[in-house]
């Protein structure tokens, strides 16, 4: 078996910011939780559409990144890779813009939940770039945006399935994290 380097997405790839996010805003904007539901807005799409959004966000995004669930196996898996020889980067776009230190942010919640990880890369803009500065084997992710940005690289990607992005036939989807573990397992013992 070969040692794969693995970068993985924090928000809505090992937590489920996005599905905990959603209702606060619907609370904070007088909205209709089940039209914003089915409507499934990006991030940028709330940037655009509503009133200080950023404002919404530099006043919450810190305290919801602390208090965000972690997706079902995510902590299991990521510890079973990391225990094989498999090493974990995680490389998020969180910055400076939303998070007064979104390392800090970000290391402190990695490590109270014990998510395993050999480096933590914040504020990245062109995630498909970093993964070829850190030397990436395997990428996961559940940004359409993202993926495509890695797979301009010829880096093997994958895309965590979310509510609010839509398959697309050149990408690669994972269902779960069982899934994700199978896949590195399958490329550790076949390459």
């Amino acid at each position: 078996m070969i040692s794969v380097n693995i970068a993985i997405d924090i928000d809505d790839t090992i937590t489920d910011t996005y599905e905990y996010m959603l209702p606060l805003v619907a609370i904070n904007y007088n909205l209709d939780i089940k039209k914003l539901w089915s409507n499934k807005p990006s991030y940028k799409e709330l940037y655009k559409t509503l009133p200080n959004y950023e404002e919404f966000v530099q006043n919450n995004y810190h305290i919801l990144a602390n208090i965000v669930p972690v997706k079902e196996d995510a902590i299991k898996v990521l510890k079973k890779l990391r225990s094989e020889g498999h090493k974990i980067f995680i490389i998020t776009a969180r910055n400076t813009e939303e998070y007064s230190n979104p390392y800090k942010l970000t290391y402190d919640f990695l490590v109270s939940r014990g998510i395993p990880f050999d480096k933590l890369i914040t504020n990245v803009g062109n995630k498909g770039l970093q993964c070829v500065t850190e030397g990436i084997d395997v990428f996961l992710d559940d940004n359409t945006k993202n993926c495509k940005s890695a797979m301009k690289y010829n880096i093997n990607t994958y895309q965590f399935k979310s509510n609010f992005t839509s398959p697309e036939d050149k990408i690669k989807r994972v269902n779960s994290w069982e899934d994700f573990y199978n896949i590195i397992s399958n490329l550790a013992n076949n390459t």
